[in-house]
């Protein structure tokens, strides 16, 4: 007969979600409850909410756009702040920056832009395994800039699989035998170093390299040779296996890496632009061309040794130095037109069709949208009255910012037609058609079908955190309590910082690992001297390292989805791939960050908290380079 015990563990079990849920407030009541008279209760009853969020976006009891919505019940309940004040961090300035690239994105996705663009790449590279797989990260990586790294993904890896696939096809494999390997491997022909099988035992050993051994009629070496053709099928389908693993998590690595380069490229870069606005509100802020100018080239440079090192694992790496030196390669480092592969992607390709009016106006408004983000406020070029350059400054100073420029775009998206009307001078001649309006490039149940509404409010829930702590006085307690890491070098407190990121990252949403640390990060940077954009810039980026688990990121779990992927696959690889970003990124900001963030100097923006009379390092400068009186810096 069962005990009770066993039951009552497996219902803790079953049940566990509803546990920390219930459990998670009542344990930490006595917090606000402790300091509810003193004059501490705004910071204790804030910490209390900022807990509470914490445990439930990481446990994710709760979907986590639910538990963003925690802010508009906690903070009036606890005395923090009114309603009023917690609900319009919802819809802000950064907020509606990106809900505009949102706009955009959706309709690159509507006209297939997104897709002409990818397949143009691939075709432009060519099928061999390094170049595709070259190929596949770029266009990933670029349009993860621009839309959703989810939907990069989602788009690019049945291209990726269909290419595969389609090779072995065309080989001549029977529909049964190619459904069956279809599930483990990815085989391809042997111009593109992929094992190719043929239907018949002849057509293999043909394609296999045992042509020229001599056979001999006996039984015994018939077996021998059977046993020695199945080895050597073998090895051949896990090479195929390797390189096609390879092919798959370049495109989730590459997501993830890509969304770094913009300011609208993922959920934490807007994060870190609005935490910038709230608790510093004097700073210049965090402009698109300022996070463009330091976060693409520290994309590329992650990008390139991702490529590198994915080839080292699990392509034929030894091929890469004999084709700079010109030997050993005889024609893989070409682009194989011939291919099957490349025959399928230039079908795909074909399907699309030509270039269309709708494509044409997409791609013309997107141009326009980067131009106007660039040239908005143009802080490294001075004018004669010391005033940036920009065409923003026509307009009253401050009141124009990049969701400005993104919102008119998406606007004239509404509006501009899909086609050319046939009306006036766009009527062609002997067009006898009446004339009738024309669909527009974007309409709203479009846009209101594919907008990630649950970001939007997961954007607002971080903002409102991040309000809540610098009101209640919870940023300026922690400052206080920072006072102790001023002993630390800031090149060893960064480092400390994106490595806990980067591996918190891997259990927990990027947007919920940045909305918990980044309001902690800006009075880190007070507590210990140093420029909050030295602290806050790197921690943000390390939000994006997260390669090694499949529920890091929507892109790792679309990718893992099907079916070739085992979770160690992905973390021996991931785990190499997250130190290298990390050597990068800190290499990155405490080079060409310091003068494209203006980090030689401590700002005059913010306060610093720490104790100046205390012993140790001097805090002048942000702790990071000493400036000289000349003017130039050591």
């Amino acid at each position: 007969m069962a005990t009770g015990k066993p039951r009552l563990g497996r219902d803790m079990v079953y049940f566990w979600k509803s546990i920390v849920f219930l459990t998670t407030p009542v344990i930490l009541c006595p917090l606000p409850i402790y300091y509810a008279s003193s004059e501490n209760s705004k910071i204790a009853a804030c910490a209390y909410a900022v807990i509470i969020m914490a445990v439930y976006w990481t446990t994710e009891v709760l979907p986590l756009a639910v538990t963003a919505l925690l802010p508009i019940v906690l903070f009036p309940m606890l005395g923090v702040q009114s309603s009023k004040d917690v609900c319009i961090n919802y819809l802000n300035d950064s907020n509606f920056l990106f809900v505009g690239g949102l706009m955009v994105a959706v309709a690159m996705q509507r006209w297939n832009l997104h897709k002409r663009i990818a397949l143009r790449t691939i075709l432009t590279v060519g099928v061999e395994p390094r170049w595709l797989m070259l190929g596949l990260m770029s266009v990933t990586a670029f349009l993860s800039m621009w839309i959703s790294n989810t939907a990069t993904a989602a788009m690019m890896v049945p291209i990726a699989q269909a290419t595969m696939t389609q090779l072995l096809k065309d080989r001549g494999l029977g529909e049964k035998e190619e459904d069956r390997r279809q599930k483990k491997i990815l085989p391809l022909d042997e111009k593109t170093e992929l094992l190719s099988f043929k239907s018949s035992k002849s057509e293999q050993s043909q394609e296999l390299p045992l042509e020229n051994i001599a056979m001999e009629k006996s039984d015994h070496d018939d077996k021998d040779d059977e046993d020695l053709l199945a080895d050597q099928v073998r090895l051949s389908a896990e090479q195929a296996d390797k390189k096609a693993k390879g092919l798959l998590l370049c495109i989730c690595y590459a997501a993830n890496i890509g969304g770094m380069a913009t300011l609208i490229g993922t959920t934490p870069n807007i994060l870190v632009a609005q935490t910038v606005k709230t608790l510093f509100p004097k700073s210049p802020g965090i402009g698109f061309a300022t996070w463009f100018s330091f976060g693409f080239p520290t994309m590329v440079v992650t990008l390139l040794l991702a490529w590198l090192w994915l080839q080292w694992q699990f392509l034929d790496y030894s091929c890469v130095p004999s084709c700079i030196s010109q030997r050993g390669c005889r024609g893989r480092c070409q682009r194989n037109q011939n291919a099957a592969g490349y025959e399928a992607v230039r079908r795909q390709y074909a399907e699309l069709g030509p270039f269309s009016f709708a494509e044409m106006v997409v791609l013309g408004h997107f141009i326009l949208l980067v131009l106007l983000w660039f040239f908005r406020d143009m802080t490294f070029v001075k004018l004669e009255n010391g005033q940036a350059a920009g065409w923003a400054y026509v307009f009253v100073r401050g009141y124009v910012t990049d969701s400005s420029a993104v919102v008119v775009i998406s606007l004239a998206l509404f509006i501009w037609p899909s086609r050319l009307p046939n009306f006036l001078c766009c009527r062609g001649r002997g067009d006898l058609h009446p004339s009738e309006p024309v669909p527009p490039i974007l309409d709203w149940p479009t846009v209101e079908q594919t907008l990630p509404w649950d970001v939007i409010i997961l954007l607002g829930g971080g903002f409102a955190l991040a309000d809540g702590v610098k009101v209640s006085g919870l940023s300026a307690w922690l400052g206080q309590s920072f006072r102790g890491l001023d002993g630390f070098p800031p090149a060893v407190i960064v480092i400390i910082i994106t490595v806990m990121i980067a591996f918190t990252t891997e259990f927990s949403s990027n947007t919920s690992t940045a909305a918990i640390f980044l309001p902690i990060l800006g009075t880190l940077a007070r507590g210990v001297c140093v420029h909050p954009y030295y602290l806050l810039v790197p921690a943000t980026i390390a939000c994006s390292f997260a390669f090694m688990l499949p529920v890091a990121t929507p892109p790792n779990a679309i990718v893992f989805s099907y079916g070739r992927i085992k979770v160690l696959d992905m973390a021996k690889s991931g785990f190499v791939l997250n130190l290298v970003c990390l050597l990068v990124l800190n290499v990155a900001i405490n080079t060409y960050g310091i003068p494209i963030y203006g980090m030689s100097q401590f700002p005059s923006w913010t306060t610093c908290t720490a104790n100046l009379t205390t012993a140790g390092p001097s805090v002048t400068p942000a702790n990071i380079i000493t400036p000289l009186t000349n003017g130039t810096v050591l």
